[in-house]
């Protein structure tokens, strides 16, 4: 039985006569390193894709690169990194163009570097990075400035402070202004609703106390009615 061989390893070998002996290296910028040994980067097209490992130079680095058109790509756990195209081509030599996911393939960018028609020559590129990436989230630390912002503190802060600085208010009004005042909340709307809210507004405490008020009232009118009816059965 023949040994299997993936398809991957197998289409290089085909594209052998149309290969540069051109190395393509890419380059991180040296405020990353050291980066996790997982970080890796590929030459992906429509027939196979390349992959190199991350050396120890903290670069990639891919020998007799096939012609045709890739997507070259840098994968970290780390940092995201923005995609390239690079163009191969035996006569025409490399050609590296920025590129932006979601555009046209035809839509380069900037040029970020490549080679003519010389050959055994290596080809440095530069990597940008686009952000670092994070998967947790900070806790944020306790501000009383934070407390501001529930409505319902403000109207606290807003009735504590009515209520502590009405009377200065009334104090420094003139006696005329503040009679004024005092009348137009006696014959507001609002002053007969407060009055039948509060049933106890008009209660005599100290009558209470001292046993009189409404129980002498009652006996008295009980008397003058029994003294009533006495004096209609006379007459």
């Amino acid at each position: 039985m023949y040994p299997l061989f993936p398809l991957s390893t197998i289409l290089p070998l085909i594209f052998l006569p149309f290969t540069l002996t051109t190395t393509l290296t890419l380059l991180l910028p040296a405020e990353l390193h050291p980066l996790p040994p997982s970080t890796h980067a590929t030459l992906l097209t429509t027939n196979f894709t390349l992959t190199a490992p991350l050396r120890r130079s903290n670069s990639f680095s891919f020998a007799n690169v096939p012609s045709g058109d890739y997507l070259c790509e840098v994968y970290s756990r780390d940092y995201f990194f923005s995609p390239m195209r690079v163009d191969v081509d035996a006569e025409k030599g490399i050609e590296v163009w920025r590129t932006y996911r979601g555009n046209e393939w035809g839509n380069k960018g900037e040029r970020m570097g490549g080679i003519g028609e010389k050959k055994d020559e290596e080809v440095r590129v530069e990597v940008k990075t686009q952000g670092e990436k994070g998967y947790y989230e900070g806790r944020g630390g306790f501000s009383p400035l934070t407390l501001l912002k529930s409505p319902m503190i403000l109207i606290a802060i807003f009735g504590m402070g009515m209520m502590v600085g009405m009377p200065y208010l009334l104090d420094s009004m003139d006696p005329e202004t503040r009679k004024e005042f005092e009348e137009s909340q006696k014959s507001g709307p609002l002053a007969g609703v407060t009055a039948a809210t509060n049933p106890m507004q008009n209660f005599d405490i100290a009558a209470w106390m001292a046993g009189s008020g409404k129980s002498e009232k009652s006996v008295s009118t009980g008397a003058d009615e029994g003294g009533g009816g006495k004096a209609r059965r006379r007459g």
